[in-house]
């Protein structure tokens, strides 16, 4: 005798105190990756995550789970980690991952304040990896809830604010990293949750070091958003 059990229904993922909705999210980072024409014109894996750091929103702006680098799910998470957990409630501010590129470079001459930091929170790849990826993206990511850690030291990481008190950090990734940037600021202004002074800005230049900080320059990275003086 045959039994068919149907299987039970996905169940909502709880995201503990987040700063955003999943549709929120979805829908800011579709628009700001149309809106954005730096570089490689690709599509973006969105990731929030709350005040403590865990995963509460995944999205992304392609068509579907694979239009954008599935790699790119995880770096965006670790981004909006590193964000988060390097940023501090105002009048101290915003920190964002591309201002510390030029601070973990090694430095022939020493005198390098962050070199290593990199290594110092791993991403916890079974929280980020499990789970069916047709979820990824969606409100049943397999990441929300998780804390999966992760340090990134390039453009894409931004804290999220609300009334000057920091309640989480957006990480984004897709494409190069000026653009993830771009699209990051972008993503933050349409959510309204910008700090007092965005401070967080990334610093365009061709010779980032130790000594002078900055990003180093993109493909196309003429009109990256939340950028200050370029050379």
């Amino acid at each position: 005798m045959l039994i068919s059990i149907a299987a039970p229904a996905a169940a909502q993922t709880a995201a503990p105190d987040c700063p955003v909705t999943y549709a929120n999210l979805k829908s800011a980072v579709t628009q700001a990756a149309a809106a954005d024409s730096t570089g490689l014109n690709n599509d973006y894996w969105a990731v929030v995550v709350n005040r403590a750091g865990t995963v509460c929103a995944v999205a992304y702006s392609g068509a579907d789970v694979y239009a954008q680098w599935l790699l790119s799910r995880q770096i965006a998470a670790a981004k909006a980690f590193t964000a988060n957990g390097l940023s501090l409630n105002a009048p101290k501010g915003p920190l964002s991952t591309a201002q510390l590129y030029g601070f973990v470079q090694p430095s022939p001459s020493g005198g390098n304040p962050l070199f290593g930091l990199e290594g110092g929170n791993v991403l916890d790849s079974t929280g980020a990896y499990e789970g069916n990826v047709g979820l990824f993206g969606t409100a049943q990511d397999p990441m929300i809830g998780r804390r999966v850690g992760g340090t990134i030291t390039f453009g894409g990481g931004l804290g999220l604010y609300t009334r000057g008190t920091k309640v989480g950090g957006v990480g984004v990734s897709g494409d190069t990293a000026c653009a993830d940037h771009s699209v990051a600021w972008r993503i933050r202004t349409t959510l309204g949750l910008v700090p007092p002074a965005q401070t967080d800005t990334i610093t365009l230049t061709s010779g980032a070091t130790p000594t002078t900080g900055g990003h180093p320059r993109c493909p196309n990275d003429s009109g990256t958003q939340g950028q200050t003086a370029t050379n």
